[in-house]
């Protein structure tokens, strides 16, 4: 029974040292860390002098720069609202998981690098003052006479708020609620 694990173990060995070479590294007996494996081009039995030189291939180096996409402020607060969808509401809620209007555009604006006021009153004091015609992805759009509402504005008429108990935090077109103004924090 002895002779059974030895002929296991040397057959993992084996294939150990096999896969080594195929994968690019080799552990040699005793070594705590791979190192780099010869070349199979320049491998002993492959008929290759070792000290051959192969030709270099050099890869054409793009002249073009990828544009990095730099999203704006309003886009990332945006962003962030948009993943809180579907969460539910609650009065005084900051997140995570539950939210009301101002505790949601105070966390989406922070999330990027804005922090806000707590409350939508105080929010609505917050920022550059925007026409309702120049609104941009982001700004924050407020309802009611006091401005006792306020939700992140997603594009094409529409809202991300946490509006209400039993009312999850969704989309809503802006000529359902009576606008008040609007700001742009970023």
């Amino acid at each position: 029974m002895a002779v059974l694990p030895k002929r296991v173990a040397a057959g993992v060995a084996t294939l150990a040292l096999a896969f080594g070479v195929v994968a690019g590294t080799e552990l040699p007996a005793g070594a705590d860390t791979p190192r780099p494996a010869t070349p199979v081009s320049a491998h002993p039995y492959s008929g290759v002098p070792v000290n051959a030189t192969q030709p270099r291939v050099e890869q054409a180096s793009s002249t073009k720069k990828k544009k990095s996409k730099k999203r704006s402020k309003g886009a990332k607060a945006l962003a962030y609202a948009k993943r809180q969808l579907g969460d539910r509401y609650r009065y005084g809620g900051t997140g995570p998981g539950s939210w009301d209007c101002s505790g949601l555009t105070m966390k989406s604006w922070k999330s990027a690098g804005k922090k806000l006021p707590r409350t939508s009153r105080a929010q609505s004091r917050y920022g550059k003052k925007v026409k309702r015609s120049q609104l941009k992805k982001g700004d924050l759009v407020f309802f009611y006479s006091g401005k006792s509402h306020v939700g992140i504005y997603a594009g094409k008429g529409k809202v991300i708020h946490a509006s209400r108990p039993g009312k999850p935090v969704a989309y809503i077109k802006i000529k359902y609620m009576p606008y008040a103004g609007a700001r742009r924090p970023g």
